[in-house]
């Protein structure tokens, strides 16, 4: 029974919590998206896990190995986890630097692991799972000061002896450890400078938007003293219907988007490949001024992360989401970029510019933008149904808003980086002990969790109060529609009452798993068998959830 309850509890999606709360689950209303949460705390202790947590904050699942997580998760649709982990041995003074991915299984077994990293290189921050299965990594090398000045850099800019490429690797995995280079792509190869007509790449930078300046680097965005990571690319995303992956740069408050059709050879090159333009930038935006067609006062991004096309399915989908992190605007954003469609070749149409000339902001703070900020780290990424969960990174917050930007749930990491673990009711990690770099929302019904044992365990912070979350009547929350079932208990049908328009419905049973889905004013439950079911009903973001009795 108390399985049951608890169960129910979850997949209502209608609690609140009291103001005693400090950590955990601080907010969770009817209007939240049901489904669990996916994240993993930075910090020293052993062993570090990555969560998953239900909407109350309670572990439904975890992961563990060895090595400490970074933070960049993806679940997959068979129930295996991949996991960015630190063991970098590149020696470059660069932060990020994964150096390992490993692929788990749900009890937590290692299918595959990947170390990529040795002196001046190294897997960092971000990868990606392709279609056929093969990984996509983002790479840090070192290029000697010599590289360096070949190519064209001023070397009044060269506060170090060396400088980093940034490159993308594709891998296939071999076996359980090993894996095979497929495909490769670096920004050294596509590079443009105006400052010295005898070295390699010289030419008008504003003639070149497909190159990156070699000379450029952001709003002193590095110290004085370290300025060998200028590009610093934080994510990496893969358009299956364009073939073509889109690389977030914070170094230049830009992203770019590159073609994956080509060969290794290709790509290294301004030909080849389905656009016909081989490795050189088919699209960027964010910064103009980093290829000389703007000031600035034009600049859009401040140190983006998590830049990902938006899927089939969601709001949006097709157009590029970015959580903006705001560094020296000193307040963050979601924003939304509409990129202009590109031709039959995959080739984005350009202007003066590449537009459009602003963002969509779906979120900032509504009544001081400064009370939301994130320097570095942070994503932002749709839930299923629609709602934008945030992680907002450096106050290791994560909430989520709904369309009209409310925000309808709320978490705090207990977990500090030196600290351990706090106690609920206690002040939670200061805002230099805490952090975390991803966070995503997955459905109930995602595939990943067929068949598994998703009993809620504890939540993560010491002397949890669990009795704060009480269910709420569906009167506490006025966005929410009243709308009604009956007759309940029921044989074939139910109807719903008390809605002028037609209403979207799921019915899940206690496992979670979807039976009945629609739309209009009668469920047919003919086809299903005789229990107890919830129901969820609902209006645009605004869900009412009910209790059904099949006889």
């Amino acid at each position: 029974m108390k399985k049951i309850l608890a169960l129910l509890a979850f997949l209502l999606v209608c609690f609140q919590l009291q103001a005693q709360n400090t950590v955990g689950t601080i907010l969770n209303t009817t209007d939240s998206d049901a489904g669990y949460t996916l994240f993993t705390p930075f910090t020293n202790a052993a062993p570090n896990y990555t969560y998953l947590i239900n909407n109350c904050g309670e572990v439904v699942h975890s992961w563990t190995t060895s090595y400490t997580g970074q933070g960049s998760d993806r679940l997959m649709e068979d129930g295996t986890l991949y996991r960015g982990a630190y063991n970098d041995q590149s020696g470059l003074s660069y932060n990020g630097n994964n150096g390992r991915l490993e692929h788990l299984d749900w009890d937590g077994s290692i299918i595959w692991e990947y170390d990529y990293s040795g002196s001046g290189f190294g897997f960092h921050h971000d990868f990606e799972v392709l279609p056929n299965g093969n990984i996509l990594l983002l790479v840090v090398e070192r290029k000697t000061m010599a590289e360096a000045l070949a190519a064209g850099r001023d070397p009044a800019s060269l506060l170090q002896d060396d400088l980093y490429t940034e490159k993308v690797i594709e891998v296939t995995p071999q076996g359980s450890n090993g894996g095979t280079i497929v495909w490769e792509w670096d920004f050294f190869d596509h590079l443009v400078q105006d400052f010295d007509n005898t070295k390699a790449n010289f030419g008008v930078i504003a003639d070149h938007p497909e190159k990156l300046n070699i000379n450029y680097f952001a709003y002193g965005n590095f110290g004085e003293t370290n300025n060998a990571d200028w590009i610093h690319t934080n994510s990496i995303d893969y358009n299956e219907t364009l073939d073509q992956i889109v690389i977030s740069a914070r170094g230049t408050s830009e992203f770019y988007i590159i073609d994956h059709s080509t060969t290794t050879a290709e790509a290294a090159t301004g030909n080849g490949g389905t656009s016909g333009k081989g490795g050189d930038f088919l699209y960027r935006w964010g910064n103009p001024a980093a290829y000389d067609k703007g000031s600035e006062a034009d600049q859009k991004l401040f140190g983006q992360h998590a830049v990902h096309w938006i899927p089939d399915g969601q709001p949006n989908a097709g157009k590029l989401l970015t959580f903006n992190n705001g560094f020296t605007r000193n307040f963050s954003t979601v924003d939304l970029v509409e990129q202009p469609t590109p031709d039959s070749d995959g080739v984005y149409p350009f202007g003066n510019t590449f537009g459009p000339s602003e963002p969509t902001t779906l979120y900032v703070d509504p009544v001081d933008p400064t009370n939301f900020f994130s320097a570095f780290v942070s994503s932002a990424y749709y839930t299923p149904e629609g709602n934008i969960i945030i992680q907002s990174g450096t106050q290791n917050r994560i909430f989520e808003v709904n369309e009209a930007g409310q925000t309808v749930w709320e978490y705090i990491n207990p977990i500090s980086i030196s600290n351990g673990i706090s106690e609920q009711g206690g002040s939670p990690p200061g805002p230099n002990d805490r952090r975390t770099f991803r966070a995503r929302r997955y459905a109930i019904d995602h595939p990943a969790f067929d068949g598994r044992d998703l009993t809620p365990g504890a939540p993560i912070e010491l002397n949890p109060v669990l009795e704060n979350c009480e269910l709420l009547d569906i009167a506490d929350f006025s966005i929410i529609s009243q709308v009604s079932i009956g007759p309940n208990p029921a044989r074939n049908q139910v109807q719903i009452y008390n809605s002028e328009e037609e209403v979207s419905f799921t019915v899940f049973d206690l496992s979670g798993k979807i039976v009945v889905k629609g739309k209009g004013k009668t469920i047919d439950i003919s086809g299903i068998s005789k229990g107890l079911y919830i129901v969820k009903t609902g209006q645009g973001h605004s869900t009412v959830t009910h209790q059904l009795v099949k006889y």
